[in-house]
């Protein structure tokens, strides 16, 4: 999943975009005037939108989850600024798995799935099973060493810390999926290779602050992927996985802080959920659904990083149970890039014939609404273009009640929750989508250092 979208769906609520739901009107009382309504439902919107502003702005936890997607974002540059990098360590991690393969050839029992398969002899290659410490200068270096786990060190630069060294320490679960397949040995004939794929691993983020080592953050990854018919193996070559995963925080000890995630696909429909509680109350939750261009396998989609290039098609946000903004999108791959277009504007002086055409796009392609509790009907969401100024920005908008035209929300709120939205809101949703992306993304690279990446399925 590009970086974009995620910022495209962490930011969207910047704007304080919200909660659909109705209410049933009694068939034995008068209908209700429609522009009487429209203007109740507007005074009940902004009224929750204010309160839950400063509700948002108190109730998350920015410092934690912006160091551990910096963090993993410096991480993951540094990989991708050694071009070698997965190969090389593709390579050091099927050897290690290699040797200990062909130290376990054994024979196939009679009886047993493989023998009905027709194999003689079966290898097993664990995935999991492996101990590989990686330490990175930041400069396209990388020295490796024997380790009981997999641990990256490497340095970063953090908000809020200052450069330090980070630790990312990766630690698979024993219980494991099982693949079979053919493999080649020599003369041997009739040989299975039984790779086993970890079902779930765990990822801790440890920092070197004030001389001493803490952790930031721990993320728990479970994979589930569908067996074959009346078989005891999974089927890799299926359209259909689920990744499950949480994020706990612990740079302030009295925040109990997680983000909550789960990736899906079933041939080439993606859904992404996320969302993030803080001391057991569900501040934000996001559920998104994407298209991909085309079907893959779990091990096509995940080494390949197909949900890179994802259409988003819709997409639900929930705002402290309260607030949800809903809505679908033509053209998701446009709608990233004209929101990011948006955002960045609103640092610069930019003129009006530069975003005129943007929010033409997303007026053309996005179709939103809002609304909170109590309300007995949504509002549809426009944008329009807002100068303040010598600055040209892009603003979620309602239609007016008198005349033609549109009102910026920002003129419907009051100044204290314009500075709730554009300072403390966009400093925090931004890394809660970053950290989810980031946690997903390093998956993929982590999948594609396995040794199975090499085509044995």
């Amino acid at each position: 999943m590009k970086r974009m979208k995620y910022f495209a769906l962490a930011t969207a609520f910047l704007c304080g975009i919200g909660l659909f739901s109705s209410c049933v009107v009694s068939n034995d009382n008068p209908a209700p005037d429609p522009e009487q309504e429209a203007k109740e439902n507007r005074q009940l919107l902004i009224s929750h939108i204010e309160k839950d502003a400063k509700l948002l702005a108190e109730n998350f936890n920015v410092a934690a989850f912006d160091a551990t997607s910096q963090a993993y974002a410096q991480l993951l540059a540094m990989i991708q600024l050694d071009r070698n990098f997965v190969k090389n360590m593709n390579t050091v991690l099927s050897t290690i798995s290699d040797n200990q393969s062909l130290l376990s050839i054994s024979p196939v029992q009679a009886g047993t799935e493989l023998a009905q398969m027709g194999y003689l002899l079966f290898i097993t290659v664990n995935n999991g099973d492996f101990g590989v410490r990686v330490i990175l200068d930041g400069k396209g270096n990388s020295r490796v060493s024997a380790c009981d786990h997999l641990e990256f060190i490497f340095p970063a630069t953090v908000a809020g810390i200052g450069t330090t060294l980070f630790k990312l320490i990766v630690k698979n679960s024993n219980d494991c999926y099982e693949a079979v397949s053919d493999v080649n040995i020599g003369n041997l004939k009739r040989v299975a290779c039984v790779n086993r794929l970890p079902k779930s691993f765990t990822m801790t983020l440890n920092g070197y602050i004030d001389n001493q080592e803490l952790t930031l953050s721990e993320s728990v990854v479970n994979l589930e992927l569908p067996l074959k018919e009346s078989s005891q193996y999974v089927d890799l070559t299926a359209q259909q996985f689920k990744l499950k995963g949480q994020q706990s925080s612990y740079m302030k000890t009295s925040d109990q802080s997680a983000l909550n995630f789960c990736l899906s696909l079933d041939g080439d429909d993606m859904k992404l959920d996320y969302n993030y509680t803080r001391n057991g109350m569900e501040i934000v939750g996001c559920d998104a659904q994407l298209k991909l261009s085309q079907k893959g396998s779990f091990i096509e989609q995940m080494t390949d990083e197909a949900f890179n290039i994802a259409d988003l098609k819709a997409v639900t946000i929930r705002i402290l149970n309260d607030l949800v903004f809903a809505g679908s999108i033509d053209n998701g791959t446009d709608f990233a890039k004209d929101f990011a277009q948006a955002i960045k504007n609103r640092e610069q002086a930019t003129s009006p014939e530069v975003l005129e055409p943007v929010v033409e796009s997303l007026n053309a392609s996005c179709h939103f609404q809002l609304s909170c509790e109590q309300m007995t009907k949504p509002e549809d969401i426009h944008f329009c273009l807002v100068q303040k100024d010598d600055k040209y920005m892009i603003e979620p908008a309602l239609r007016r009640f008198e005349g033609i035209g549109l009102i910026p929300l920002s003129e419907l709120v009051d100044q204290q929750t314009l500075i709730y939205i554009n300072g403390p809101f966009k400093e925090s949703f931004t890394p809660a989508g970053n950290t989810v992306g980031s946690a997903l993304k390093f998956y993929s690279v982590f999948m594609r250092m396995m040794p199975f990446s090499r085509g044995r399925f």
